[in-house]
């Protein structure tokens, strides 16, 4: 995949030299873009970026252009003067994008790209004669390698935009990649590839955590103290969960199914539930490695106080859910019923649990509403 040359470097929030990929390794022959027409990761070192930003607006407007002169909505004429214009501009801009050395692939790649486009008649000479079959020729061959400029420009410029928003979020914050570069990289599939990409050097995306199943990427603390209390968090509401539990075991209420004499039956049923919970977790790592021929999921056990830290907010969120089916199948089967096997189910099938449990208590509650409001004479 294509990372920014050495000579281009662009400037942090305070002045110091920032890039997003230092570092990066090259990427494996089976992740590169459009049959090999990416050149190789090289170390990002960016001054300027905004010619390559240009580029890509010229680029993307003219092809929404052509591709209206395509669909028969516009002909190549009316336009003639634009596409001039416009050509004119892309060279002025590619010439502001010079050779980095002999690491910067990326840069030749552009040259070689633009200079087959000038090559095409439909760009070179916009108001002479072709005919139809000739004119789908040319746009074919110009979408290819319009995509093609797209797909480096965005590997050289994304990478970017994305630390810098990182940096101004605040942790547990996540970025929706494929709704928020949807317009700076239009194909699915590439922005796949290159979320792919992301997640497999860790030099190139600074304090993010890159879920590329979802399209997300979560931020996570810098400061190593931020993320152990993330860890301290989730132990204390480990531990506020187990609280719950016993001190609804000694509930003095008349019919409660929690009783102390069963403390250690609702103990050993809410542990069978969370280990439902982690089993499932498991079991849908280990079919999305399945689902990924030659190229299994990256599972390092030292991101871990990363993970916490980025995703704490769901994981509590998954703890709620957790004590909400335990307690309805308290309430829903009665003590007797919480076995080991039927909690374990409980915690593997979770949210549909939780949702059924949900809507039983909503029935309840409206049925109990609707009675009170006649006793009172409520309309």
């Amino acid at each position: 995949m294509v990372m920014p040359p050495p000579g281009m470097r662009e400037q942090g929030p305070e002045g110091g030299a920032e890039s997003p990929g230092d570092g990066a390794q090259h990427e494996g022959q089976d992740n590169q873009e459009l049959a090999g027409e990416l050149p190789p990761t090289s170390p990002a070192s960016v001054v300027d970026l905004n010619p390559f930003r240009e580029l890509r607006a010229e680029i993307q407007d003219l092809q929404a252009v052509m591709g209206d002169i395509s669909s028969g909505q516009a002909t190549l004429r009316t336009y003639a003067e634009y596409i001039e214009k416009t050509m004119g501009d892309i060279a002025a801009l590619m010439d502001k994008i010079k050779d980095g050395g002999d690491s910067a692939d990326s840069y030749r790649n552009l040259h070689n790209i633009w200079e087959q486009m000038k090559a095409c008649p439909l760009l070179k000479n916009p108001r002479g004669e072709f005919n139809a079959q000739e004119q789908v020729h040319y746009l074919s061959t110009l979408d290819t390698q319009w995509r093609k400029l797209v797909v480096i420009i965005g590997h050289i410029t994304i990478p970017d935009r994305l630390n810098s928003w990182l940096r101004g979020a605040r942790p547990g914050y996540y970025i929706p990649f494929h709704s928020v570069f949807e317009d700076e990289l239009p194909n699915f599939e590439d922005r796949v590839k290159l979320l792919n990409f992301l997640a497999s050097n860790p030099e190139a995306v600074k304090n993010g955590l890159v879920d590329v199943e979802n399209g997300l990427i979560y931020r996570y603390s810098q400061d190593p103290k931020s993320r152990r209390k993330s860890f301290f968090l989730l132990a204390a509401a480990l531990g506020v969960a187990v609280g719950i539990i016993v001190g609804a075991s000694y509930l003095p209420l008349k019919d409660w199914p929690l009783q102390s004499s069963n403390l250690s039956v609702v103990l050993i049923g809410w542990f069978a539930v969370v280990a439902g919970v982690v089993v499932h977790m498991g079991v849908g790592i280990g079919k999305r490695i399945q689902s990924q021929r030659g190229h299994p999921p990256i599972i390092s056990i030292g991101d871990l106080p990363l993970l916490v830290d980025a995703k704490i907010g769901p994981i509590l969120l998954k703890i709620l859910f957790t004590l909400i089916g335990f307690f309805g199948l308290v309430f829903a089967s009665g003590i007797d019923d919480v076995k080991v096997f039927n909690a374990f189910l409980v915690g593997y099938t979770l949210d549909s649990v939780v949702e059924l449990f949900g809507e039983s208590v909503e029935q309840r509650a409206a049925t109990q509403a609707a009675t009170l409001k006649q006793r009172l004479g409520v309309r």
